[in-house]
């Protein structure tokens, strides 16, 4: 959760409150003010976070096991799974694709806004 609200509370701490009230004079609503100004001008630190969980979650697999008990499925737990039956060969493939497929969302994330901005 911290990895998530962290980034959204750095970038909405950045938005002037001078575009909310701005807004507010305008006549738009709660609502209006939150989809039109405070979302669009917060995108980079929900995308920001949104790769810290990404990049967390696809790994962990004790958690998972912890929470919905030994019998869930995931990806991570597949891997841990396959390297104690010494399936190396079928585990690194997976781990491969794994990889592949987290850079690939960590891409697409950062093709959607310009990172060095927030930082």
């Amino acid at each position: 959760t911290m990895f998530m609200i962290v980034p959204i509370f750095n970038s909405m701490m950045r938005i002037d409150r001078s575009l909310i009230e701005a807004a507010a004079d305008s006549g738009a609503s709660g609502w209006q003010t939150l989809w039109n100004v405070i979302v669009p001008l917060s995108k980079t630190g929900i995308i920001i976070g949104s790769i810290f969980v990404i990049t967390i979650v696809m790994g962990d697999f004790v958690t998972i096991g912890v929470m919905g008990g030994q019998q869930i499925a995931s990806v991570g737990k597949i891997i841990q799974v396959q390297t104690s039956y010494l399936q190396f060969p079928l585990a690194a493939a997976n781990a491969v694709i794994l990889l592949t497929v987290v850079l690939m969302i960590i891409w697409g994330l950062t093709r959607l806004v310009d990172i060095r901005k927030e930082l």
